[in-house]
């Protein structure tokens, strides 16, 4: 078998093992809920159902990218990969190769695109994402959606993508920020909580300001990072909220719980003013 079609398997205590660990659980039960989609989704005025938030928020990194046919994506921390499918049907054909460090997302990912009928364009592969498998300036466009908090690091990632993309290529990126520090104890422990339970790095807990600087200094250049928090945050609490019993079946209930739990804590830190949302587009200089 092509070695790039195999699992990898993660030194312990690594972040590689402990990230797969978190998204394994009841992976394998998901199906077709929520689309196979894991992302906050993009609830912006007129939508009220979490798949059209979903591909709303699909849909806008595929405009910053400026996808249209020919187009070769690398999507890193690719889920269940429901987005590769809905790009390649309203942008392509382009060509994918998706990544993800958990092996049941390959899994299914694969099944996924065989269904789809875009299986020949569209390719999973078991990786990290601060390792890719690929040859320098393979890409005209990359992509992570939540995927680059749990990177170790970020900036590790980041330049990984600068070595893949080709000259003038685009990264378009859907992540988690800091606004401020915590200014009491409570809000020092909800933020060291959400962090804990969500395997974030301590090294990816930056403001906005801090982001773009670093995309700045890595050698990016026309980055834009818009904040969106209040069209991320609350539509995603009360729609999981809602479909907690569900969720509780499908993950089991301690994980579905925990998972709730999660939800919660990342909901009281944006209402609380410490966290947001924001939507990153970065080119690398041609």
């Amino acid at each position: 078998m092509d070695q790039a079609l195999e699992r990898k398997h993660w030194a312990p205590a690594t972040q590689e093992r402990a990230v797969e660990r978190f998204y394994s659980h009841g992976a394998e039960s998901f199906g077709e809920f929520h689309g196979g989609y894991l992302n906050f989704g993009l609830w912006e005025e007129g939508i009220s159902d979490y798949l059209a938030a979903a591909e709303n928020l699909v849909h806008r990194l595929g405009e910053f990218l400026g996808l249209k046919p020919g187009s070769r994506l690398v999507d890193v921390g690719c889920g269940m990969g429901p987005q590769d499918v809905y790009l390649f049907r309203k942008f392509g054909p382009i060509e994918i190769d998706a990544v993800d460090i958990t092996w049941k997302h390959i899994e299914l990912g694969r099944r996924r695109v065989r269904l789809a009928g875009c299986d020949g364009h569209v390719r999973f592969l078991h990786g990290s994402a601060v390792d890719l498998p690929f040859a320098d300036q393979t890409f005209t466009s990359a992509m992570s959606i939540e995927g680059t908090i749990h990177f170790y690091t970020r900036e590790r990632f980041l330049l990984e993508t600068l070595r893949v993309l080709k000259p003038g290529g685009v990264v378009a990126i859907a992540d988690y920020t800091i606004k401020r520090t915590p200014r009491n104890a409570f809000e020092r422990a909800l933020l060291r909580l959400a962090r804990l339970l969500w395997r974030i790095p301590l090294e990816n807990v930056v403001t906005a300001e801090a982001y773009r600087r670093t995309l700045t200094r890595l050698g990016f250049v026309n980055v834009s990072l818009q904040e969106v928090g209040a069209l991320t945050y609350p539509g995603y609490y009360f729609e999981q909220r809602r479909c907690l019993p569900e969720l509780a079946r499908i993950r089991g209930f301690v994980a579905g719980r925990l998972g709730h739990l999660i939800d919660l804590v990342a909901y009281k830190a944006y209402t609380s003013g410490l966290v947001d949302y924001v939507l990153v587009r970065a080119e690398k200089p041609a």
